[in-house]
């Protein structure tokens, strides 16, 4: 007969023996005794961005402690690492790179490659369907986790699903990098100096991160490319910027937005401010002030909009279509369902909601875990309470603007920074390893100007109708 008794080496027991005490067993140490029948709790997480892994690697780590089966369900089976998407995209980093497998990220978690379906609370299951098949799925679950992320927002612009491009997807940045270097291939061979810069200006809608993002990333791409070409310059390219507030990026101080405005216009981007797109047409775009641009090529970073699944699911939703959680990050009225990330209208201390970025949606993730497992002890989850640690963007030229921790950088060292920080954050060490090998070429070596012709551009309807057949796009920045 054997008793458990507590051993001097931490995390050891010891047994008792007819010829003494011996070590017994070694335990994870701070771990539970559980019981074997202990029952089992299924947590199936909607959506595979941000939120969404970073809830399941938190929550797996605690999978063997507390019986936890956790299941994913997402379109793919990796997740962009959103920072990197502009420089991924024009050839500074391979764009393998700049995506994370979730199989590798995530060790203990089931991931189911598909399409949500339906939500039915009552029986507390979730039917799929499994991504290219018509094979159907249902998930039971004890706790819902909502992260379905957001999707461009497209107001009713006339020409802008027929002509309009977006930047969402790592397809959306290669296949705009190939569609850059197509323009300076036919531009190359145009006489008329009008047909040129219809083929060479690219107007850019969206003053915040993504739009200034690709603005200044493209704009130094494309001037330098055009050095590859006889019959133009990079004096021909003209990426003009159209925001329709009185300044572009918003969420940092005044002072390094104008920087930032003042560093781009010098280098030739042409920056509209309170100004909006009305019309976008075969080869031109209409503003809102009665300039014509005349461009083939339209890209639209202007905001967000929460994910259109989110209407076919048993759970409130505000006005403007985002899932009303509480501060604990549960759904209000369902203390089973858990919602966050940019799908989700989560509210601060003073009651405004969170700002949808990749940096609230990691940090609402890793509470939400925090928070379920309380609840699996029978303890009230505690609120979500984030202060925001900072901001950057790049502008191209090696120059970026950043707000970190109060302190305000611009120019060479805010682009530093800003590859340092993302450096940091990128999931796993072989992927970090990747990212800097490819950064350490890019300060050495020209970016071979080559379409790899194997992302077709989509334009904005095509988008819409993946939509609505299921697919989940993933949380912005």
């Amino acid at each position: 007969m054997f008793w458990w008794l507590p051993g001097t080496i931490p995390g050891t027991c010891l047994a008792p023996d007819r010829e003494g005490w011996y070590l017994f067993a070694v335990l994870e140490e701070g771990a539970d005794l559980l019981s074997e029948n202990q029952k089992l709790t299924r947590i199936v997480i909607l959506g595979g961005g941000f939120a969404g892994a970073y809830l399941a690697q938190s929550l797996e780590r605690h999978a063997k402690r507390y019986n936890l089966h956790i299941t994913l369900v997402d379109q793919r089976n990796y997740f962009i690492f959103y920072p990197l998407l502009v420089e991924a995209g024009i050839g500074s980093l391979e764009p393998r790179h700049a995506v994370v497998s979730l199989h590798q990220y995530l060790k203990k978690t089931t991931l189911l490659m598909g399409n949500v379906v339906s939500v039915d609370d009552d029986t507390r299951e979730v039917h799929c369907q499994l991504a290219g098949t018509d094979f159907r799925k249902a998930l039971p679950y004890d706790h819902l986790v909502v992260a379905l992320g957001s999707v461009t927002r497209l107001p009713p612009v006339p020409g802008l699903g027929e002509y309009g491009l977006r930047l969402k997807t790592m397809a959306d940045s290669v296949g705009l990098r190939d569609r850059a270097i197509q323009l300076l291939e036919i531009a190359n061979h145009l006489e008329d100096p009008a047909q040129r810069a219809e083929w060479l200006n690219l107007v850019v809608v969206g003053g915040s991160f993504t739009g200034v993002e690709f603005a200044g990333e493209f704009q130094a791409f494309m001037a330098k490319a055009a050095n590859s070409y006889p019959n133009i310059s990079g004096s021909d390219v003209k990426i003009h910027l159209v925001e329709a507030t009185d300044r572009i990026l918003p969420a940092l101080e005044p002072s390094l937005a104008d920087y930032a405005r003042q560093h781009m216009e010098r280098r030739g981007v042409d920056i509209r401010l309170n100004q909006y797109v009305t019309r976008i047409a075969h080869a031109h775009a209409e503003l809102s002030n009665g300039d014509k641009i005349p461009t083939r090529t339209v890209v639209w970073c202007a905001g967000i909009a929460p994910n259109p699944l989110l209407k076919e699911m048993p759970i409130p939703l505000n006005e403007q279509g985002y899932v009303k959680s509480r501060a604990d990050l549960r759904v209000e009225g369902k203390d089973h369902i858990w919602s966050m990330g940019d799908c989700a209208s989560v509210p601060s201390p003073d009651g405004t909601p969170y700002a949808p970025t990749a940096q609230n949606a990691t940090r609402q993730a890793r509470h939400a875990a925090r928070n379920i497992l309380l609840v699996l002890k029978g303890e009230e989850p505690e609120p979500c309470r984030l202060r925001a640690l900072g901001s950057l963007a790049s502008i191209g030229c090696r120059s970026a603007v950043a707000s970190v921790m109060g302190v305000k950088l611009s120019g060479f060292a805010a682009w530093w920074l800003w590859r340092t920080v993302y450096l940091m954050k990128m999931p796993t060490f072989s992927r970090k390893i990747r990212v800097m090998l490819d950064w350490t070429a890019d300060l050495f070596f020209t970016h071979d100007v080559v379409q790899l012709g194997i992302h077709q551009l989509r334009r904005a309807e095509e988008r819409d109708k993946e939509r609505e057949s299921g697919v989940v796009d993933r949380e912005g920045l």
